[in-house]
């Protein structure tokens, strides 16, 4: 009882009291999934799924319960799934929103080696029989269900052998959901696996895009996608050939018609290795670090190190790439050499004098057009890798450093960048570092960096609790969640309590 009274307190120190909602004990089904959904990058609210019960038909109960930002309940009811009987379990695997309506969902677990086996991962036998339901949350009606794959007509042992694709929803604002369909590599998918199509939220198809890139014989194609707007889908096309070379595109669609409006080859000057790349403004930007070149590849490919210290030694520093998507031309390819950071006492390799190398964790960009690049220091020895401080660097809106900030963080085994948000009247953004490997001595640590000013400010937050697990999660402007695990539900009658705690931040 003490420790619980020692959390209250340090929450009350920095927070004023909570918003909270409680999810009952596994007594009242088995939790899928609480999850936050977004709308345009701003928190809509929360989704709560269930699995209830089987009947003796295989009949799955699914409950869902969708929350607003406040907790406050929007819409609750049931999902009723089929399972087939190749001794497995129906589960659901995945939740997406788009423009108010909310799409499920679910594929069957194999009975293998002992145990159910989780899906994705495990080849051809991971994740099968899918399907799918869409709920419209004002309405609180299921307006489209069925199955992805045209080929499965009923859930059996036969069409098991022919479901060898998975699939994949995106978002798609105004429309309502993008599909990626993908096969497994092996099976029988032929030119239908990386196949793309939208459909509106009664899942009725509105477009579809395949690939008309010609392959040589032996040779694979690989189309992600990296980011989507309300105007268009960016996709990367890559072609590997090992550690030889790989080929790679940048192919922009209509995200109304699924037109191709470019195919762009990737170049570079450097090795680089993507910390990630998104649409904003008309243009594609796209950051890392860079790399001493190697021959014919573009991207880094780490697994061509045979030790960690040897991959790390070549990266000399970070980049940013922006395309306009109007002309369709590169107009900007700017690599910063570690060197060029102000204040800080860092090699040609990016390791800093007793705190060891940069793990670049986010960047963000400002709108007065500067950068913020979030990073943390670690040493590795062997399989184990300790993490250090939290170091931040701010660069102008040609890239180039401006100041460099460093902060002492508990040194833990994982990396504790766990996500960002907004400020309260666009005054900054949030930056949220949590411990996520040591359950006795959690620490959150909140960077508030304000745009009008460019200041920084660290608030410091030890979460310590013997009788529950902490997680953190996106919660609405000025706030952040906090998730409370507990280790014994039967005891306390709940399986996860979730509060809303107000952030301490500056007006400016």
């Amino acid at each position: 009882m003490k420790k619980i009274i020692s959390l209250l307190f340090l929450l009350s120190t920095l927070f004023s009291f909570a918003q909270s909602y409680t999810v009952l004990n596994e007594t009242a089904g088995e939790i899928m999934a609480f999850s936050p959904i977004y709308e345009d990058a701003n928190l809509y609210g929360y989704v709560e799924v269930r699995k209830m019960n089987v009947d003796e038909k295989a009949n799955v109960t699914f409950k869902y319960i969708v929350l607003d930002k406040n907790f406050n309940k929007i819409c609750t009811g049931d999902m009723l799934e089929k399972q087939s009987p190749v001794r497995a379990k129906r589960n659901l695997y995945d939740i997406t929103f788009s423009n108010g309506y909310l799409k499920f969902d679910f594929s069957e677990r194999i009975w293998a080696l002992g145990e159910y086996v989780p899906s994705r991962g495990w080849g051809a036998m991971d994740s099968f029989f899918e399907t799918y339901q869409v709920l419209d949350i004002k309405n609180n009606k299921i307006i489209a269900n069925g199955i992805y794959n045209s080929k499965i007509e009923v859930f059996d042992k036969k069409h098991f052998s022919k479901d060898d694709f998975f699939y994949t929803n995106y978002p798609l604002e105004g429309t309502g959901f993008l599909v990626k369909v993908d096969g497994y590599h092996g099976g029988n998918s032929g030119n239908e696996r990386n196949t793309f199509y939208a459909t509106n939220f009664k899942n009725e198809k509105i477009w579809e895009y395949k690939s008309n890139e010609i392959l040589k014989k032996n040779v694979s194609l690989i189309i992600n996608v990296l980011d989507y707007d309300n105007q268009n889908i960016l996709l990367e096309e890559f072609n590997g050939y090992g550690d030889k070379k790989d080929i790679r595109n940048f192919v922009l669609l209509d995200t109304k018609t699924g037109k191709e409006l470019f195919k762009l080859p990737i170049k570079g000057t450097y090795l680089l290795e993507r910390e990630n790349v998104y649409l904003k403004d008309g243009k594609i930007y796209e950051w890392g670090r860079f790399f001493e070149e190697e021959k014919k590849l573009l991207y880094h490919q780490k697994y061509l190190y045979a030790t960690y210290e040897e991959y790390e030694k070549k990266s000399l520093g970070v980049f940013q790439r922006i395309i306009d998507i109007k002309s369709a031309q590169l107009t900007k390819d700017k690599y910063v050499k570690y060197s060029e950071f102000p204040t800080l006492e860092i090699n040609e390799n990016g390791k800093v004098k007793n705190d060891g190398f940069l793990s670049f964790q986010k960047c963000t960009s400002n709108p007065d057009g500067t950068f913020m690049i979030l990073a943390e220091s670690y040493w590795q020895k062997h399989q184990y890798r300790a993490y250090n401080k939290l170091f931040t660097f701010l660069l102008d809106k040609d890239f180039n450093p401006i100041k460099t900030t460093e902060y002492e963080v508990k040194r833990t085994k994982g990396y504790k960048y766990d996500f960002s948000q907004r400020l309260p009247n666009k005054t900054g953004r949030a930056y949220f570092f949590f411990d996520k490997t040591d359950d006795k001595d959690l620490e959150l640590n909140i960077l508030n960096y304000y745009y009008k000013s460019q200041k920084e400010t660290v608030q410091k937050m030890p979460l310590t609790n013997d009788e529950s697990s902490i997680a953190i999660f996106p919660a609405k402007e000025g706030y952040i969640g906090i998730a409370e695990y507990f280790k014994n539900p039967e005891k306390k009658g709940k399986y996860m309590e979730i509060r809303l705690e107000k952030l301490n931040y500056e007006r400016e």
